[in-house]
């Protein structure tokens, strides 16, 4: 095999882009908190980026016959990379992560070190139960948000973006659900879409987004967030997970597989506008 090829197939395994949403998550909550050093700012990104690499390529190699069936272009499935390279990688990039993180405030270190260890949980196991494992997932995302925020001056501002990403992830996560029924039906993952169908995973994901839609203005509202946080919050975040949930309405692997990549926009909008919407200006040194 190539080096690009390679390169690529790691690129994949990680979710880079993935990866580098998570440490600008750690980021955001940093900031919302008062942050105001970039050094600290990028011992976040880093590790936030390396543990959820990590978490990602554990994911894989625990999820690859399930993937044989359900995306056998995926690089362990395809061969592009090995389950045994696959378990070293998770090792390497969960220890570089949480060498960083060791860099940080004691707190950010020990979230860092559940973090890693609930990730290799849900991989190997608690996605396996039915909630527990999207719930999970949406937690870990959530506590992305929380890790920046320790570091930071007002810890307890990063519950914002983070009560946010919980719920945008934990709908996402419902309708994911509807990717992958063959393949989890088979290998006894339990998910709202293979123990009740399809229509009710789709219903659940609008429940849990429209609680998301329906808080999204509070910030604004409650913690003096600027004009800019509304503008990306409503024409950014909300108007995308409709868009993605109108797309999904067929139920089907495809529609649902385009629906969740358009929710990736939706997070990456929360993102920019906690970050930008922040109520006060900080000078970064």
């Amino acid at each position: 095999m190539g080096l690009g090829r390679k390169v690529r197939a790691w690129m994949s395994i990680i979710r880079i882009g993935n990866a580098a949403s998570i440490g600008l998550a750690a980021i955001v909550g940093y900031w919302v908190a008062g942050g105001s050093s970039i050094a600290t700012a990028l011992k976040l990104f880093f590790s936030a980026m390396l543990i959820g690499g990590a978490g990602n390529v554990i994911n894989d190699y625990a999820d690859r016959e399930v993937d044989a069936i359900n995306k056998p272009w995926r690089p362990i499935p395809s061969g592009a990379i090995s389950p045994r390279e696959a378990l070293i990688g998770f090792f390497i990039l969960n220890g570089a992560g949480l060498a960083i993180a060791a860099l940080l405030p004691w707190t950010c270190l020990l979230v860092a070190v559940l973090a890693s260890i609930a990730l290799a949980l849900y991989s190997l196991r608690l996605k396996k139960i039915l909630l527990v494992g999207n719930n999970v997932v949406a937690l870990m995302s959530a506590i992305n948000l929380v890790y920046g925020g320790l570091a930071a001056p007002k810890p307890l501002l990063s519950m914002f973006p983070a009560i946010y990403a919980y719920l945008l992830i934990l709908g996402r996560e419902f309708l994911k659900g509807l990717e992958d029924v063959e393949g989890d039906r088979r290998f006894g993952i339990k998910t709202l879409a293979t123990e009740f169908g399809r229509r009710w995973a789709y219903v659940a994901s609008w429940i849990v987004m429209g609680v998301l839609i329906a808080i999204s203005p509070l910030p604004y509202i409650l913690a003096h967030f600027n004009l800019l946080y509304i503008v990306l919050a409503t024409l950014g975040t909300d108007a995308t997970i409709v868009i993605a949930l109108i797309a999904a309405r067929k139920l089907d692997e495809k529609s649902a597989w385009k629906a969740t990549r358009i929710m990736k926009l939706s997070f990456v909008f929360g993102l920019l506008a906690f970050l930008v919407g922040a109520p006060r200006i900080a000078i970064w040194g």
